[in-house]
């Protein structure tokens, strides 16, 4: 996206993604701010809009004070004035990338972040008085390489902290999707890794904890990126299968028996349970979503077959 101010252009991002790490952190930063002391609520948007152009584009508080005096030098006062303003208005609008508009015309931070920020992160140990780099490994971009049963562990953790905006929640989901690799092996190598370089979290999941020791020491921005772009993620994969995750309007979803529920369905029964859960999630979600749709297609024949014979 080019952006033109006084004759000079500008070139910004027109995504999450396509921001770099740093403009992430800053973004994030400003919409995540709390200005209710500073503003009434109506004035908090326009406020952080203009921190956001101002940060992307790099413009000063004196280059923003000259860009209305000029408005002002060529059309008055007060014509001036509403000239600046309506250009500000419209340079405005290139920070629509980073909001949803709600349906009451509010809105509010765009769940847009979907590639991984930090695939790798570096912790150092003091080993026998020798420092040693640790890594922890990220899933892929959009958590695409996750198994079902992984989804359903991350999921339910992230759900528990949004509801109890519990730091120690979040901690453990980060150091649940974050892993050491697996071994170099030949075999891993010249595989991939099997799509997954992590270690496996089932059968694993005492050393959670542990990592959660390593991820308490991250500084809170890199936690809080790190959350906004699990949620970017899990929104993504909540809109790709709306029949799994959302019931028909008017219409109870039955029994809620979780994650637990969801691996029980897939596996019919105890058998297959570990077996399933090792499956990735796109492989369990999309035979779930066509379960669904077999289910709703019955149910629509049925309707037909009973107003044929009435």
């Amino acid at each position: 996206m080019k952006i033109h101010i006084n004759d000079k252009e500008h070139d910004l991002p027109e995504s999450w993604n396509d921001l770099e790490l740093n403009q992430q952190i800053g973004c994030y930063a400003i919409l995540m701010s709390d200005s209710r002391e500073m503003m009434e609520t109506q004035e908090m948007l326009p406020y952080k809009r203009v921190g956001l152009v101002k940060y992307l584009l790099g413009l000063s508080d004196e280059f923003m004070t000259q860009w209305e005096k000029d408005c002002i030098a060529v059309n008055g006062e007060k014509d001036g004035t509403l000239v600046f303003l309506s250009e500000l208005s419209e340079i405005l609008k290139c920070t629509d990338f980073l909001l949803d508009k709600l349906e009451d015309g509010e809105y509010q931070i765009k769940l847009g972040l979907t590639k991984c920020p930090w695939p790798k992160l570096e912790h150092i140990n003091k080993e026998k008085g020798r420092l040693k780099k640790k890594a922890f490994y990220a899933p892929a971009d959009g958590l695409d390489n996750l198994s079902i049963y992984e989804l359903g562990t991350t999921f339910t953790l992230f759900e528990d902290f949004i509801k109890d905006k519990n730091i120690d929640k979040a901690e453990e989901l980060i150091a649940t999707i974050y892993r050491p690799s697996k071994p170099p092996t030949k075999y891993n190598k010249q595989s991939a890794y099997q799509g997954d370089r992590r270690q496996p979290l089932l059968d694993h999941e005492g050393m959670v904890k542990k990592r959660i020791k390593k991820i308490h020491l991250l500084t809170s921005p890199v936690k809080q990126l790190i959350l906004f772009w699990f949620a970017s993620c899990r929104q993504q994969i909540i809109d790709n299968y709306p029949n799994i995750f959302e019931s028909p309007k008017g219409e109870k979803s039955g029994n809620d028996y979780g994650w637990g529920g969801v691996l029980m369905a897939l596996a019919e029964g105890i058998k297959d349970l570990d077996k399933v859960a090792k499956q990735p999630y796109i492989n369990a979600l999309t035979y779930l979503s066509w379960r669904e749709d077999q289910r709703i297609e019955a149910e629509m024949e049925a309707k037909r077959n009973r107003r044929r014979s009435a």
